[in-house]
This record gives structure tokens, sequence and C-alpha cells, in this order.
């Protein structure tokens, strides 16, 4: 077995022949049927080769997603390899020397490599130097390569498949899950994002009606975003990328005068629905479930959807006016 032979499994369903041989090679048993929701992932280790094996299903890739039950019922997922730890040498005096034949690596960089020989397979520019170097090695997987802090050895190295961020999931508009009580919002998310052109969609896309209409929102996400909000999905605006993070969970912006604003979309889509006292009365003063049955009530009509709308632009346009925000650039 070679590094190349691995690099050609990435990606693989559990399931493949070719997962089946792996395993029996490296003597591991049977490879995972499936990952289970509460697992989010499932790890063996072949200590003869020094290689660690990861199988999982919620993958952030086009490729393998949505995630998929065999079984029908949301708890089971199919899985594939999507990571192979290549070498983990320790740190400080603790260090593992890496015991694979040179064969393995040919016509690769190795553990053995040094800092110099790795700036020129990652094509690495003197002024992007770091100890963290990263590579696409096809349009599945990529390798990632850590040294030392002074830069003398190579102490971690990794094929993974290539991910990229999501901000927005499918519990946030499929509605066969039911954790997210405030399913118009999002669908009306995407309307704002639509109708700014934040979206790299298709001109055809661009050329669709998109009106108001919770359930025609939620069939354009289905069908042009596969019910999802990807980094990769937007424009390249990184004020934009960090406003959506920022929105997606329960944080503030500060506003001129050092006036703070939660500007947390469930609370802005509450607030456009006036019900924003009586929410919170329900918060404070009855249980869980009576608010999850109240968030679940709320839908907004015409003009506040609308005011939902212009809220966002208007929260967009304060955020810009902040600091530069790097948090999750």
């Amino acid at each position: 077995m070679t590094i190349h032979e691995i690099i050609d499994l990435m990606g693989l369903k559990s399931t493949t022949p070719e997962i089946i041989q792996l395993f029996e090679t490296c003597e591991l048993g049977k490879p995972p049927k499936s990952v289970n929701a509460n697992q989010s992932r499932k790890s063996f280790q072949d200590k003869k080769s020094q290689l660690s094996f990861g199988f999982k299903f919620d993958i952030t890739n086009e490729r393998f997603y949505p995630p998929f039950s065999p079984k029908q019922d949301d708890y089971n997922f199919d899985c594939y390899l999507s990571s192979v730890v290549l070498f983990s040498g320790g740190s400080g005096k603790k260090k593992t020397a890496d015991t694979k034949p040179d064969a393995f690596w040919e016509g690769f960089i190795s553990p053995k490599s040094s800092y110099e020989e790795c700036l020129a397979f990652f094509d690495v520019k003197g002024e992007e130097q770091d100890t963290i170097m990263r590579k696409p090695l096809n349009e599945v997987a990529e390798v990632a390569v850590w040294f030392s802090g002074d830069k003398s050895r190579i102490t971690d190295m990794e094929l993974r498949i290539i991910e990229t961020r999501e901000i927005f999931s499918i519990y946030n508009f499929d509605t066969r899950y039911t954790s997210k009580k405030v399913k118009q919002a999002y669908s009306l998310l995407v309307k704002w994002l639509f109708d700014n052109r934040y979206l790299i969609l298709p001109e055809q896309a661009y050329q669709e009606t998109l009106g108001l209409d919770h359930a025609a929102l939620l069939d354009f996400t289905g069908k042009y975003l596969k019910n999802h909000i990807w980094t990769t999905q937007l424009v390249d605006d990184k004020s934009l990328t960090s406003f959506l993070y920022r929105i997606a969970s329960n944080r503030s912006i500060t506003i001129p005068g050092g006036e703070n604003v939660n500007v947390y979309i469930k609370h802005l889509y509450i607030k456009a629905s006036g019900k924003w006292d009586q929410h919170q009365d329900i918060y404070n003063n009855s249980t869980m479930e009576a608010l999850d049955d109240f968030e679940s009530s709320i839908h907004l009509d015409e003009t506040q959807s609308r005011q939902f709308l212009q809220t966002l632009t208007d929260m967009f346009v304060l955020f810009k006016q902040e600091p530069a925000d790097d948090f999750f650039l």
C-alpha cells in the first residue's frame, strides 16, 4: 500500500469493495456500515502502519450532501472515508518516528521532508510561509502538514476531504427537522440574499420571480442551495460572510454611539411579528415546551415579512460600520 493508493480511496463509502479490501489489508476487521448522529464519526487505528482512518457522514462538501439515512430514521447515516492521519510525531520530548517504508511515500513528501522541500511541494511563496500547509490533491481530497514552531520537523500529516464552512444547515430549511422553530426566518433570509444578488447562482435562477411565500422559498432553497447556506454559495464579500455568522447565533453588534443591538435572526424575526414582549414573558415564566410551541406558531404576513427584510438590510449597514470583524474569516 502507498500514499497514492490511499489518496484514491478518499471519499469512498465505507461499504465499497475498495474500503473492505483496505480493512482486510490493515487487519482492521470490518468497516462500519454507518455512523449514527450521536457518534458523528468512527476512527480505526492501524498501529502497524501508523495510520488512522476516519469515517463520518456530516460532510460539508456537495458530493456528500445531504447525509443519507438508508433506514430513513434520521439517525443512522451512510459514512465515507473522510480523513487519514498519515503521521503523528508527538510533541516535546516524546517524539515518534515514522516507520513506514520509503516506498510508501514515493513521489510524495514524507515526515522526513524538510521545511524547504515542503515549501516546494505546496508551492508556498515567501510571504505565505507558515507552520501549517494545505494542498488539494484532486477534486475530493487535500493534504495538510503541520510543522514544529521552529520549522525543524513535521509533527503531523493528514489526508482529508476538502470541506467548506457551513453557516446555516439543512435543519434550518428542511421541514422534516423540527429543531428550528422559526423556519420562515431562514426562508426569508434566502429571499434577502437573492434580492441583493449575494448568492452564486446560475443566471437562470436569477430570472425566476421569488416572492414572499414560505413554501415557494423553501422549494427554491432545496433546488438551488440543497437546503443549506455555505460560504462557497456566497459572493466574495467578507463582511457579508461575517454578518451571516453573526446573525446565525445569539450575538450583537455595536452601533454608532456605542449601543449594543442583538442581531440574532430568530430575535429579529420575532420582533418583526410584533410578539417580542409575549415571547419574553413565556421565556421568563413558562416551560421550554411552551416557548417552542409559541415560536412555531409565529408566521409573518406580507407587511411583516417586508419589514423583516428591511431590518436585515439595516442591520447589515450597521454591521459594516463596526471595526473589521475577522472572527469567521
